[in-house]
């Protein structure tokens, strides 16, 4: 069974919803969108916490920032399913749409519909899933953990199975 924390973990009231800002004209002709403004103490006490706790399970230090894209997406196709114990996200799209649903370990549930003018701030503790609504969606994620492939102590996602034994431990 997942431990649960010793610390108060987020809610769903810890989501973001992220609103792009723009177009504006650049100098080269181009269109300038601001895809998320975040202060600098939002940044620095809430994104770049790192809970000691849950850290010194690693070997490796995994504090960083690391960006990545998931493209191809289909209408109907699901991903993500997972959550993490340290790993904050902002998640945008590139192209398309995502119904974005998650869950907290308190059993609230909230769905929202991430598009390009939108995207969203998942914290840890927070089960996240998402479904494309059009073929071709592609996304851009912000994350601010690193990822060592050989090394799976540094993976920080678990599965659903595990998400609701945690959770069986806040509802109870």
């Amino acid at each position: 069974m997942p431990e649960k924390p010793k610390y108060p973990i987020p809610d769903t009231k810890c989501i973001s919803l992220l609103h792009n800002k723009g177009p504006w004209p650049t100098k080269s002709n181009g269109k300038l969108n601001v895809l998320f403004g975040i202060g600098f103490t939002a940044i620095n006490e809430k994104y770049f916490h790192y809970e000691p706790s849950e850290l010194c399970k690693i070997k490796t230090d995994i504090r960083g920032l690391r960006s990545y894209h998931v493209e191809g997406l289909q209408n109907g196709f699901i991903g993500a399913n997972e959550w993490h114990r340290i790993r904050n996200e902002l998640v945008f799209v590139i192209r398309g749409s995502v119904k974005w649903t998650c869950e907290d370990a308190y059993g609230d549930i909230k769905e929202f519909i991430i598009n390009r003018d939108t995207g969203i701030w998942v914290p840890p503790f927070i089960l996240h899933t998402y479904e494309a609504q059009q073929d071709d969606t592609e996304l851009l994620v912000i994350a601010n953990t690193l990822f060592f492939p050989e090394d799976a102590s540094t993976h920080d996602s678990f599965d659903v199975a595990d998400f609701k034994k945690l959770q069986k431990q806040y509802t109870s």
